[in-house]
């Protein structure tokens, strides 16, 4: 009489692997068109934006993405059901890139607004998907058993990569054929074309029935919601410890800013060629995210984040000596390796350390505390690239901040082999 439930489950537990999976990778393969890390910083670049804003350009999506969870975290530890909240808030999230592509593609006698629109288009994406991601992560995480989640992560950046190789070659086409402001808004099109389908992959995922982890209770004042977090956090040194290590751990994101700048600038590249990059940055994801499902799965989350701090530091060391286009075409491969072992990592590790009776909670905490990491560490580097010009300056400055959090990551413990 068991084996049918249990059967049952198990199906579901496949059937919402794999669109965990599709949404993920459709959606980061999506935003592959306007790559955060490389096309991003050369578009606004190109439409004469300053060096702060370039250098904001990787981290504003998830910035504003972890903006809004300690907003609706309240909200979300009483919920019973997540998926309508995500499907409801994350179909508004993908809009934006929508109007953008049309505005940009009519943008001929509106030049004033082109690099407002390109700049505020994850801003308005980002702080409508924050409102969604909490519930989001909660979803998933009661969806994908443990054991799998690491490789549940790499298999989304997995397609996302397959996507973005195609995605290069795509952007050097666009670029070349539309230069300016009309080759940007078809990447903005083709990116929502991707983002819609995502979307749509969540539509089979099957919610089974959880209990709340609180209790259900009257609604207390915000106020009194917000004076209870700094002693949650206190109680779990661990998670200090991991806002340090993510705070110390934005080197790849400080280097990338101005990588693409400097790559164009030395090879004395065309701007269209800013696809190729893109292409070698995903067959690194691709082969990084693989290292990260099977030392993830075996080992955790903590082992990726120590070796992805050793690869940026290779990184920022590479791409200061290197002169040559195919020597910068081997700094995104690695790149992309390093920086997906990373997020793999990361996602694993928070996920295992978050009590599960607060995890909405903690969630929340940890993302807002990365906003202001990823806001100023690259605001940081921007500040530094403006008063020197140098990347050889913001290379080192971002070496220096993986070499401050790996020191700060090896003393903690893998919650996996205190499980055991």
């Amino acid at each position: 009489m068991s084996a049918a439930p249990s059967s049952h489950h198990d199906q579901h537990v496949r059937r919402n692997f794999v669109c965990h999976c599709l949404e993920g990778g459709l959606y980061m393969g999506g935003l592959a068109f306007l790559q955060p890390e490389t096309v991003m910083p050369k578009m606004v670049e190109s439409l004469h934006g300053s060096s702060l804003i370039i250098s904001i350009m990787p981290a504003v999506l998830a910035a504003t993405f972890a903006f809004a969870g300690l907003f609706v975290s309240p909200k979300v530890e009483q919920m019973r059901h997540f998926k309508g909240w995500v499907l409801g808030f994350g179909l508004l999230q993908r809009l934006p890139y929508l109007v953008a592509g049309l505005v940009l593609w009519y943008a001929e006698h509106l030049e004033g607004w082109i690099l407002p629109v390109v700049v505020l288009t994850p801003v308005l994406s980002g702080l409508i998907g924050g409102v969604g991601v909490v519930a989001w992560m909660e979803m998933v995480t009661r969806m994908v058993p443990k054991r799998i989640r690491a490789a549940g992560w790499a298999a989304r950046y997995i397609m996302q990569a397959v996507i973005g190789m195609g995605a290069g070659a795509v952007i050097h086409l666009v670029l070349t054929q539309f230069p300016g402001h009309r080759g940007y808004a078809v990447l903005h099109l083709i990116a929502f074309g991707f983002l819609f389908l995502s979307w749509l992959s969540q539509l089979p995922m099957k919610e089974s029935e959880h209990p709340v982890h609180m209790p259900p209770r009257d609604p207390r004042p915000y106020l009194t919601y917000l004076k209870e977090l700094p002693g949650m956090l206190a109680a779990q040194p661990n998670l200090l410890r991991l806002i340090l290590v993510r705070f110390s751990g934005m080197g790849y994101l400080m280097l990338v800013s101005f990588l693409t700048l400097h790559a164009l600038k030395v090879t004395g590249s065309v701007e269209a060629d800013v696809g190729r990059f893109v292409s070698l940055q995903n067959v690194g994801t691709i082969l990084g995210s693989l290292l990260a499902a099977w030392l993830g799965y075996h080992s955790g989350g903590k082992v990726l984040l120590v070796v992805s701090r050793l690869i940026c530091i290779g990184v920022c060391v590479w791409s200061c000596h290197t002169q040559s286009f195919i020597g910068f075409t081997v700094v995104y491969f690695i790149f992309g390796f390093g920086l997906f072992l990373d997020r793999v990592g990361d996602l694993t590790l928070t996920a295992e350390l978050c009590p599960p009776e607060r995890r909405s909670t903690y969630q929340a905490i940890l993302g807002f505390c990365n906003v202001w990491a990823l806001l100023i560490a690259t605001t940081l580097s921007g500040l530094v690239y403006r008063q020197t010009l140098s990347f050889t300056t913001v290379a080192t400055l971002a070496g220096a901040f993986a070499v401050i959090s790996m020191i700060i990551l090896l003393p903690m413990p893998e919650p996996r082999q205190g499980h055991r």
